[in-house]
């Protein structure tokens, strides 16, 4: 609370000023603490931004729900191509699971869809005037036929029928566009539309395969009234289905010389992915698809994780040997406004620098990274691949593809299933911070370097717990937004300590600073009264006098 305070009425003096003066080295000890917290808050927020990056890299090459980057997923490093000798009529990818070398394969039809169309809708009598969308079913049904309305709509004015075993329920007084949107967005897998041009609906089935378009008596009554009618060969239904237009049909095809068929024009067998491009009713000529290893594909995942990988330690390294400004302390509110805004961010550049410097953490991590790439699996290590490590000391451990990267390319050329069993190998023993060190150490020995260098990163950022209770080492160290460590963390519980003795300091300080303010104020008073006193003494010796 601010009080008025009247000083140095008797005295003349400056009191604020004086007590400012005095207070000066009191406030000093609260200003340390207070640079202590700002440092804090820094080393935080620069922890953080590791962590982030850290998750970043991880989530790219170490998460299950991306394969083509996944270095734990068998997709990542076993790619494959493929060539076409009629790619206008059939496309064919690969998945890792597919055979090299050559397959044939022949299309005997394709697969379509259930199709109905309706016959012109509007009336000779009616001029020609074709419908309008804004148009209800009352109007249209009561063109069409004659009483239709009646038998149609019940009393009520609605109408309910069965479309590929889908109740729908439509209103006498429902437009056209209304009634179209009721049957697209249903669950009968239809799309139906109405053309101004031709004057006629169509209902197309939203997926290929064999059957037809199915409904009820109801539903037969209502499309009958729009148009359409049943196949033209073969029984219109059967008890109360009925079928409208023109059958779906399965796609049929020969690979290797042995037929299958699929609802879809798409489908894989044997890692191999077709998808028919055109429309065939008839046999058509053999294809021959060869599938190769995509050398190409592949070198491009590892050297986009070498690339990150090296970026990576580089931004951390840069902070474990950043050099410390011991002489540049985060300035204090006083401080800042004597300077200029350049000076304080000049200021501020060297007050940063340093904060993590010689991290045992983050040493930590980066240790256990390189001992990782070290280290064989089943006796092969990145060195016989053309990675390894770069000889300059001051690339601290960064990565490079010898040769150019030719040397790798030629690797995964001559064996691509051993280039990627390096990296994707897997143990039957998946990562939990709760395993036991003998788990742990039959874990690494079974697994490739992707799991390898997975496991060590969710040790430093995983969010789980561990048997103790911890989470990632970093995490517990500065935490991470969204996350109980957000603020619960080393680093959060010293700035809460630091803020007790800020607290505790702020309340001597406004202690002391009222004791000097009631000292000068009985200063003030003791003088006001002698100042009283002596007029009176003066004014007692003037009487005299006379």
């Amino acid at each position: 609370m601010n009080v008025l305070r009247l000083t140095g009425i008797a005295s003349g003096l400056d009191t604020d000023q004086i007590v400012k003066d005095l207070m000066r080295i009191e406030r000093m000890k609260v200003d340390r603490f207070y640079q202590q917290r700002q440092t804090l808050e820094w080393q935080k927020e620069q922890y953080r931004e590791i962590i982030n990056k850290v998750r970043v890299f991880r989530d790219k090459y170490f998460d299950l729900l991306k394969p083509e980057t996944n270095l734990t997923s068998p997709t990542s490093l076993k790619k494959m191509t493929t060539k076409v000798s009629a790619a206008d009529l059939v496309s064919v990818t690969a998945t890792a699971s597919a055979i090299l070398g050559e397959t044939t394969f022949q299309v005997i039809q394709s697969a379509t869809a259930a199709r109905a169309v309706s016959e012109k809708v509007t009336k000779e009598s009616e001029n020609g005037n074709r419908l309008s969308f804004s148009d209800t079913l009352e109007h249209i049904f009561s063109n069409r036929l004659e009483n239709a309305n009646d038998q149609i709509f019940s009393e009520e004015g609605q109408f309910a029928f069965r479309l590929n075993g889908v109740e729908i329920t439509v209103n006498a007084d429902d437009t056209l566009n209304t009634f179209l949107q009721k049957i697209n967005n249903s669950q009968a897998g239809i799309q139906i539309s109405y053309s101004t041009f031709s004057d006629t609906f169509t209902m197309v089935a939203r997926s290929t395969g064999a059957g037809h378009i199915e409904t009820d008596e109801n539903g037969f009554e209502l499309f009958s009234a729009l148009g359409f009618s049943g196949p033209e060969e073969g029984p219109i239904g059967d008890g109360e289905i009925h079928y409208l237009g023109e059958a779906g049909r399965d796609a049929k095809f020969r690979i290797n010389g042995f037929e299958g068929s699929s609802r879809t024009n798409t489908f894989t067998i044997d890692g191999l992915t077709y998808t028919i491009l055109q429309k065939v009713d008839e046999e058509q000529p053999v294809v021959t698809v060869t599938t190769e290893t995509d050398t190409e594909a592949i070198y491009k995942v590892l050297e986009g994780f070498v690339n990150d990988y090296n970026e990576l330690i580089e931004t951390i390294n840069n902070k474990i040997n950043e050099e410390y400004f011991r002489s540049f302390p985060p300035l204090t509110e006083e401080q800042k406004e004597a300077m200029s805004e350049k000076e304080i961010e000049l200021w501020e550049e060297k007050a940063k620098s340093g904060l993590l410097r010689r991290d045992s953490a983050l040493e930590g991590m980066l240790r256990n990274m390189r001992t990782v790439l070290y280290d064989a699996v089943d006796g092969m290590n990145i060195t016989q691949i053309g990675i390894e490590t770069s000889r300059d000391y001051r690339d601290h451990g960064k990565l490079v593809l010898t040769n150019g990267g030719a040397d790798l390319k030629q690797a995964i050329a001559q064996n691509p299933d051993k280039v990627a069993e390096l990296f994707t190998r897997r143990s039957e023993i998946s990562y939990s911070a709760t395993l036991t060190a003998e788990e742990r150490a039959q874990r690494y020995t079974e697994s490739g370097i992707g799991a390898r260098i997975s496991d060590i990163l969710n040790d430093n950022i995983r969010t789980t717990r561990d048997k103790d209770g911890k989470k990632g080492i970093l995490l517990e160290r500065a935490g991470i937004e969204g996350d109980i460590t957000e603020f619960r963390n080393f680093y959060d519980d010293r700035i809460k300590e630091v803020n007790k003795q800020i607290d505790r300091l702020n309340e001597l300080f406004a202690r002391k600073e009222e004791a000097y303010y009631r000292q000068f104020a009985a200063m003030e008073k003791a003088l006001q009264q002698l100042y009283v006193q002596a007029d009176y003494l003066m004014v007692q010796l003037q009487r005299n006098s006379y």
